[in-house]
């Protein structure tokens, strides 16, 4: 397959930042609204469509992007912002959509602010683009490549019958999941009619008794309204029958799906975080300044991950709520390693060259792929070597460097690229010249691509913080100490302690999307290399890809919008008014052929 789709699911922190001497503070679920309102007014959108399965609230975009509120049901009130990008066929082409979004939550932020100040709150939100926070909550910038891969003749024989007999044993759990929250409705609804009618009575018979019972409703109303996660987390009880049957989905898809990535690409994954980190500040006694920030949130190769710890690095979800893609030759393959770029040069180079080896994959010429022996461990010490000199062992018994891993991917996609006679994509030769480029310098001179590669761009920032070698000594054997509670006792480590904070915070500060934040400060100088070009960037905000589905959701919603009609929109499907229905099934086809609301034809005319 030499045509793809990909794209970037981002998630955005959302970081309330309170005024001096000011209490209360806003969550981030009550935040939300004014961020869609805000969003509203400034691009046409239609509600996400509603699936049994998974209720997100939020819209689609008319680029085809989504953008939507994002928690777990321990952290409802303090979720995060994400969105996605349209599906593009080309690196570069993503790239203009990803700075869109950049700068289109950045400019929400400066509305939702002026707002609070509106209604009197004295400190602002900021948003960073980031994968951890100061409480080492972490957050993904996940990526989707559409693959082709079939199920041999053999395994398909013995797939079926077990999946089949997961599904009949599953369907009574998700007509739980449906019911459930449908007989809480209704017992509530009818307590609530009771209560009525006995309030009714007292309030004829017993004032007195009727006004307290009145100031009880009241005040359990009251407490549901400002404690809207204590409801969602007893609701989220009723999906614990979900939690085992999905362990059991996990265990079947990935004993057939997506073996041979996993098999194949897992090293370019865990290597490829030495020009894709973004760069964090750890005081643990090791480097201060580790590659990258999600490798150590994630702790398995592949399953089917709804929240908690066991972050894969191959999610299968889809298989799960998107079941008919089990028994096609083509689904998404979604990725959770990955960091969130703002080096633009990174960013293509991540994806880039991770599209190019999937169709090395998927040509099956190359058999001789880089296969680590404990891919986990690989991917901490990559983690934890800076000087990019680190050993790793592939399962033939050999050790060699991430950036000897890289070089082979390199070669090897070379060699299946020059092999094929057909017509090639422009944006794959720049790639390979771009990967090239990068690996040479981090051979020769790291410090040479401070303004392409993300974690050597931080690095220089904090190299102007802490200027001191001594200090960064001491933080590197200190550093966790005088953070503790007790830990700083002398003048000495208070003084420490103060330059740890400061560390600490030009960390975060690389990530804001502000004229505040790090990044931005470099690109303001001409320090960092942008390959976005602004005009494009602009497009991207209202114009979807052309030659994606994504062009043929984004031109529905615009439709829908000019004639005030009604919808719901999902990845694969799009409502229009109350009946009409539109299926996406392919993300290659952008359906600009076939005539539909884009050209004017009224939906539901003859309804």
């Amino acid at each position: 397959m030499k045509d793809r789709v990909f794209g970037i699911e981002t998630e955005y922190a959302v970081i309330y930042h309170p005024g001096r001497g000011e209490r209360g503070r806003p969550t981030n679920l009550a935040l939300y609204p004014r961020f869609e309102s805000a969003l509203r007014q400034r691009l046409r959108t239609l509600p996400r469509a509603l699936s049994l399965l998974r209720t997100k609230e939020g819209r689609f975009l008319e680029n085809g992007a989504s953008f939507h509120y994002e928690a777990t049901p321990e952290h409802y009130e303090h979720g995060l912002i994400e969105m996605a990008s349209p599906e593009c066929r080309d690196p570069f082409v993503l790239l203009q959509f990803e700075r869109a979004k950049d700068e289109l939550i950045e400019e929400l932020a400066t509305e939702v602010n002026r707002e609070l100040r509106l209604a009197g709150y004295r400190g602002e939100v900021r948003i960073g683009k980031n994968n951890v926070d100061s409480q080492a909550n972490t957050f993904g910038s996940h990526e989707s490549y559409w693959v082709e891969d079939p199920l041999p003749r053999a395994s398909r024989a013995a797939f079926l019958p077990l999946w089949a007999l997961l599904w009949a044993l599953s369907l009574p759990v998700l007509a739980w999941l449906v019911l459930a929250p449908l007989a809480v409705l209704l017992v509530t609804l009818v307590v609530g009619i009771l209560l009525l009618g006995w309030g009714v009575i007292l309030s004829i018979a017993r004032p007195s008794a009727a006004r307290r019972m009145l100031r009880w409703v009241e005040s359990t109303l009251g407490r549901l309204e400002s404690r809207p996660g204590a409801l969602v987390r007893r609701m989220n009880r009723l999906a614990a029958p979900l939690f085992p049957l999905l362990a059991l989905h996990s265990d079947l898809y990935s004993r057939f799906y997506f073996r041979g990535f996993r098999e194949n690409l897992t090293a370019f994954l865990v290597t490829r975080t030495v020009h894709c980190g973004a760069g964090a500040v750890v005081l643990d006694g090791g480097p201060l300044l580790r590659l990258a920030q999600r490798p150590p949130f994630v702790r398995t190769l592949a399953r089917i991950f709804p929240f908690g710890e066991e972050r894969p690095i191959f999610e299968l979800r889809d298989l799960f709520f998107r079941p008919w893609s089990a028994l096609g030759t083509h689904r998404r393959l979604h990725l959770l390693i990955g960091d969130a770029n703002l080096c633009e040069w990174a960013q293509v180079l991540r994806v880039g060259a991770t599209a190019l080896i999937l169709e090395a994959i998927e040509c099956g010429r190359f058999r001789d792929w880089p296969v680590l022996r404990d891919p986990l461990d690989a991917l901490d010490r990559v983690n934890r070597d800076p000087d990019l000199t680190a050993e790793l062992e592939l399962v033939s018994g050999e050790r060699v460097t991430a950036l000897e891993i890289q070089r082979r991917y390199l070669r090897a996609v070379r060699q299946t690229l020059a092999e094929d006679a057909g017509p090639r994509a422009l944006w794959k030769a720049r790639v390979l010249q771009m990967w090239e480029e990068t690996l040479g310098l981090l051979e020769r001179d790291p410090e040479a691509l401070g303004d392409r590669v993300d974690w050597i761009a931080k690095r220089r920032l904090l190299l102007e913080e802490v200027p001191d070698a001594a200090d960064r000594a001491a933080l590197r054997g200190r550093g966790a100490e005088v953070l503790s509670a007790d830990g700083a006792r002398t003048a000495a480590d208070r003084r420490l302690r103060e330059i740890a904070y400061r560390l600490l915070r030009a960390d975060l500060r690389y990530h804001e999307l502000s004229p505040r934040g790090g990044y931005r400060g470099l690109e303001q100088r001409g320090e960092v290399r942008r390959l976005s070009d602004p005009e494009r960037v602009r497009w991207a905000r209202t114009e979807p890809p052309g030659d994606t589905r994504a062009w043929a959701r984004g031109q529905a919603i615009k439709w829908a919008q000019s004639h005030a009609r009604s919808g719901g929109v999902a990845w694969h499907r799009v409502r229009l008014g109350k009946f009409d229905w539109r299926w996406f099934m392919d993300p290659l086809d952008s359906q600009r052929t076939q005539a539909g609301p884009a050209d004017g034809s009224d939906p539901e005319a003859g309804c």
